[in-house]
């Protein structure tokens, strides 16, 4: 009973926070990239890809996690579990959004150049 429980509670907070994060970043990723890249077709794909990939990885993730628990046989247990469970989804979705404000710049940098150099 209460590892269905923990099952349902965790896979909707994982996804509607996977789902909702992953939007807020996408809508306000656009400036952000269209500030790196003035090429607006270019910073909207590189905006699409990264969103994409966010939330597969990210989805991936919380899927994973539901096989690395073990049996589930109280209330305590059931709320450690959740807490443990979205806390390394937290980490993981903070560590990919630093991780894309790094490297995002010198994508759209790389595709730019390579653009340019075609005409």
């Amino acid at each position: 009973m209460y590892q269905i429980l923990a099952y349902i509670i965790y896979l909707s907070l994982s996804l509607l926070t996977v789902l909702v994060v992953g939007k807020n970043l996408h809508r306000n990723g656009k400036e952000f990239l269209f500030g790196e890249c003035p090429d607006e077709a270019l910073s909207n794909s590189t905006n699409n890809l990264l969103y994409i990939g966010y939330c597969l990885v990210n989805t991936g993730f919380a899927f994973y996690f539901l096989n690395a628990s073990g049996t589930i046989c109280s209330l305590v247990q059931l709320l450690e579990f959740i807490a443990t469970s979205e806390g390394i989804i937290f980490l993981s979705l903070g560590s990919l959004h630093i991780l894309n404000v790094i490297l995002a710049p010198r994508i759209i940098s790389f595709f730019l150049a390579k653009k340019l150099q075609q005409h």
